[in-house]
Order: structure tokens, then C-alpha cells, then sequence
């Protein structure tokens, strides 16, 4: 089974993305520097608004997750894997996490890029406060 979804976001001046173990997308519309794990703002969905397909999709122990970040004609991947476990609950953002923890907000667990590892020039584009395109994709 393959599901796919996308959204848009967008980027804040205060974005770092420096975080080593989360990413965060938020529907938060401003965020201090100190939200290191975010990469963007404004999102028009957190996991508790993606659709139930994809949602019970990445509920399954073997899914692969997969979360495409596209702004201009810069994108970068990030792969990780479904649970379970997931709640899929949170009314205000979406968490990828390099562990196995999981909360109403981890989207994936066990992924292989963090905050840290997005493309710098992705990052700074974002910082420019530009429109992030956002794709997740699901295959079971």
C-alpha cells in the first residue's frame, strides 16, 4: 500500500534547526530561537489532521515514512518508520524522531535525519520566511 499527502508550511526567522534528535513542523505562527528542532511554522496540518488512511497506514509496525521538505527548487528527505504505538493526536504539530520515543506528536520514530541534518540551504531559504512544500509518504 502507497499514501501520499502534502501541505505547505512556512518558513520563520528564527528558525535554526540545530536540534540532533527531533524535527518539528508547527501550526504555531511565531516561534523564539530557541525552538531549535523546528523547521517550520504556519503548517495547514499537524498528525491530528492528516487523513485516516494515512494516519492508520503509519500505525503499522513495518511502514515506511518518508517526509519530502521542498521550497524554490531545494528539497531534502527524511526516512523513518510508523508504530503501532502512534497516538497521531496532536492539534499543532508533527515530530520526527531519530529514537523510538513516542508521543500525540511523533509522526515517525527511528529516523534518519534530525533538525541538524536538513540542507543548509534549505534552512536558510526558510529563514527567508519562504513557503515550504511538504509531502509524506507512506508505503506498507
Amino acid at each position: 500500500m502507497y499514501l501520499k499527502e502534502t501541505f505547505h508550511a512556512w518558513g520563520h526567522r528564527n528558525i535554526r534547526a540545530t536540534h540532533r534528535t527531533t524535527l518539528e513542523i508547527t501550526k504555531e505562527e511565531h516561534i523564539t530561537p530557541r525552538g531549535n528542532c523546528i523547521v517550520a511554522v504556519r503548517s495547514e496540518k499537524s498528525v491530528c489532521d492528516l487523513s485516516q488512511e494515512l494516519k492508520q497506514a503509519v500505525r503499522h509496525s513495518n511502514a515506511k515514512v518518508t517526509l519530502l521538505l521542498r521550497t524554490l527548487d531545494i528539497e531534502d528527505v527524511i526516512t523513518g518508520f510508523g508504530s503501532e504505538k502512534l497516538p497521531l493526536t496532536s492539534r499543532l504539530s508533527i515530530v520526527c524522531r531519530r529514537s523510538d520515543y513516542v508521543c500525540p506528536r511523533t509522526l515517525m520514530i527511528k529516523c534518519d535525519k534530525a533538525a541538524i541534518d536538513v540542507n543548509r540551504e534549505l534552512v536558510n531559504c526558510l529563514r527567508m520566511e519562504n513557503r515550504l512544500q511538504v509531502t509524506i509518504e507512506v508505503v506498507v
